[in-house]
């Protein structure tokens, strides 16, 4: 994408996350940061990838546990 803010279906599109999962975070002030431009709910890309990468994460390559 190249556009810097962008509509809840749009990051929704871009994340694979709900739009009603985005509503319900922003609800209750939790998720990305957002804005609102003249009523309307917009996401900063730049925030969104800062707040994804703090995010816990799993599956990595790394200690691969054994049963003996």
């Amino acid at each position: 994408m190249s556009k810097k803010y962008v509509s809840e279906r749009e990051l929704s599109g871009y994340s694979g996350i709900a739009v009603r999962t985005l509503q319900g975070w922003r609800m209750r002030n939790q998720g990305p940061p957002w804005r609102k431009f003249c009523g309307a709910v917009r996401y900063d890309l730049v925030a969104f990838e800062s707040w994804a990468s703090g995010q816990p994460g799993g599956g990595g390559i790394g200690e691969v546990q054994r049963v003996a």
